[in-house]
């Protein structure tokens, strides 16, 4: 945290800096943050997109990156945004689903069996999704599919009751996914991004219940010792600027900066596809892990519990209408696509 607070106060520098009167060449600077580990995929891919808006308005915007939490974490990235230190960040769907509420559906377990399904539901709710990002003063420009939540775990987990007795970490940022794993009867023990490793590491946690690019890149993969690909949810990410932000920008630099952020959206869900694929197709396996393939009664254990949570307790963060009209959606995408299982 006081790393966070100096690495703010740097910021909120270079930004008064930025608002000094300058010559009329001199570049608009974007300040966007990220917990993304900096040198990770996704770090990477984001450089691309700044240095390429750079070249496509011959210099006019440029993009200064702060990543691997460096601003603190989500929330309070997204704190400096709303007092002006940031223009916007890349979120690991935490802040996302803050702007846009209805995005919560993705912290409901056992709602989405796959990317594909997931990927569906939110280019459906993506209209929704932008106005109410608008309402909070932001613009919604990428949201992209970072993967299922899968669990890593010290031990051997092949039944809800072995669930049931293991302390998992869950971000705590994650309130929908914390309410709901609590609803299903399970331990959790909430803990910040670059605090989980230590608690695991600690044995106050017994494994942790994430998407897999995460798990390599903090590392968390490294520590546990086996996987189960349950698909508990999925995770959708997001990149937002401040509406201020965008305001800066002429009528034309508007429009490059949105198209090229079209472009990298596409980018961004090849690349996190071609990821799990690789992680979850056997690269953890070479790296030491284990996988425990679940069986159908554990399965079917996992998402009758996950129906009933959301029975009791869904409408805490997304609307009756919503769930209906997503489930719906989903009923409709698996009748079309006879080889997914509906759970």
């Amino acid at each position: 945290m006081r790393r966070a607070v100096v690495a703010l106060a740097v910021v909120a520098v270079a930004a008064v800096a930025a608002a000094a009167p300058a010559a009329a060449a001199e570049p608009i600077v974007m300040r966007i943050a990220s917990v993304a580990p900096d040198g990770s995929a996704w770090a990477n891919l984001l450089r691309d997109w700044g240095r390429e808006l750079e070249a496509t308005t011959h210099g006019a915007i440029r993009v200064k990156w702060y990543f691997s939490g460096v601003t603190g974490d989500e929330l309070a990235t997204f704190d400096g945004i709303k007092k002006g230190f940031l223009d916007g960040m890349a979120s690991g769907g935490m802040v996302c689903e803050r702007l846009a509420p209805s995005l919560s559906i993705q912290g409901l377990a056992g709602v989405f069996q796959s990317r594909e399904e997931a990927g569906y539901v939110v280019d459906r709710l993506r209209p929704t999704l932008e106005e109410e990002t608008r309402r909070a003063g932001f613009e919604l420009l990428i949201t992209s599919g970072l993967g299922p939540e899968v669990l890593f775990t010290r031990t051997p987990v092949r039944t809800m009751a072995e669930l049931r007795k293991l302390r998992m970490w869950r971000w705590s940022a994650d309130a929908p996914g914390i309410a709901m794993s609590h609803e299903m009867g399970l331990d959790i023990v909430p803990a910040d991004l670059d605090a989980a490793g230590k608690a695991f590491d600690d044995h106050r946690v017994d494994g942790f219940i994430a998407i897999p690019t995460a798990a390599l890149a903090f590392q968390w993969s490294a520590r546990a010792r086996y996987i189960t690909d349950l698909r508990a949810g999925y995770l959708t990410g997001c990149v937002v600027v401040a509406q201020r932000a965008l305001d800066r920008l002429t009528a034309d630099e508007q429009k490059q900066f949105r198209l090229l952020f079209a472009k990298y959206d596409a980018l961004f869900q090849e690349m996190g596809r071609r990821q799990d694929e690789a992680l979850l197709g056997g690269l953890f396996e070479k790296q030491g892990l284990k996988p425990i393939p679940p069986s159908e009664g554990f399965r079917s254990e996992f998402f009758e519990a996950a129906r009933a949570a959301r029975e009791r307790a869904a409408t805490r963060f997304v609307s009756r209408a919503t769930l209906d009209r997503v489930l719906k959606w989903l009923a409709d995408y698996r009748a079309e696509h006879t080889e997914v299982v509906a759970h």
